[in-house]
């Protein structure tokens, strides 16, 4: 499952590989990278962590590999 970061910069917000730091694309909203990253895993899981008042979150995103919520 990849792993992205979502942060804060100025009135943007940036994307970034989470393992690389390396920002892959900066928008307006949050939500665009979100869509971003389901682009990019072609809907395949992945993890968005980001900074909230109680610390580190993280937002599971795209199709899970749990063979339990299969039909």
């Amino acid at each position: 499952m990849d792993v992205f970061r979502i942060e804060p910069s100025g009135p943007q917000w940036n994307l970034l590989k989470a393992h690389g730091y390396k920002v892959l694309l900066s928008a307006e909203e949050p939500s665009a990278l979100i869509d971003y990253v389901l682009t990019l895993t072609r809907g395949r899981g992945a993890v968005i962590r980001f900074d909230a008042d109680g610390g580190v979150r993280e937002l599971r995103v795209g199709a899970l590999d749990d063979p339990e919520l299969e039909g």
